[in-house]
């Protein structure tokens, strides 16, 4: 059975879901940053839960931690560690072939009130940003290489763009790298360099296997 994973503005929907994932999606790093038992990378669970209320996606998050410390009792601590990492920058730290968009209104964080931070995408890997920080960009980029993405842009704006990467549906998974990299240059100017750097991971210091129900 397929993964499915919905996190969205208080509403936690896992079927089949690693909690590998589930931990990195709560803390938002990528499961190469959870270190912890090797049960946590390949048995799967189903979990659905819901706020009271419409929440933000950091209140999704912390909705999610607490979930998991309840029925996984999981504790974590924080550690660095050398990790291969990308830095993203534009050409003179300019937009190049971004559109600025006006950031009146914009929140951090994706949320049902915020105009801005708003990423469509397509099953052809084809995604449109609305009015996203570079910061929030970056994180798309992470979850499409599975490695930290660092904004080195020098830009603090918000961007409107279109990145075609639908060669990742006609192609080999493993042309995502050279895909992604030209992409990224041809269609938005904007640079990818590989580099060793400290990056935070999560320790699993303790995690149990929930109770059948």
């Amino acid at each position: 059975m397929t993964p499915e994973l919905t996190l969205s503005f208080g509403r936690l929907h896992a079927c089949n879901v690693k909690i590998k994932a589930l931990i990195a999606d709560a803390y938002q790093v990528l499961e190469s940053q959870v270190s912890g038992p090797d049960w946590l990378q390949f048995e799967t669970f189903d979990l659905d839960a819901k706020s009271d209320g419409v929440a933000t996606l950091a209140q999704s998050r912390l909705m999610l931690r607490s979930l998991l410390a309840d029925r996984f009792h999981l504790k974590i601590r924080h550690d660095a560690k050398a990790m291969t990492v990308y830095i993203l920058s534009a050409a003179n730290g300019r937009a190049g072939k971004l559109t600025p968009a006006d950031k009146a209104g914009c929140e951090t964080e994706p949320s049902p009130t915020n105009p801005c931070q708003r990423i469509e995408s397509t099953p052809t890997f084809v995604f449109a940003g609305e009015r996203v920080s570079m910061p929030e960009f970056c994180r798309l980029v992470s979850r499409l290489l599975y490695y930290p993405v660092v904004d080195k842009t020098g830009l603090d704006g918000v961007y409107s763009w279109k990145l075609d990467l639908s060669a990742f549906a006609a192609g080999d998974m493993t042309d995502g790298l050279p895909i992604t990299f030209a992409a990224l240059r041809d269609q938005l100017g904007l640079k990818l360099e590989r580099t060793k750097s400290p990056v935070d991971v999560l320790v699993i210091e303790h995690v149990e296997k929930p109770s059948a129900n």
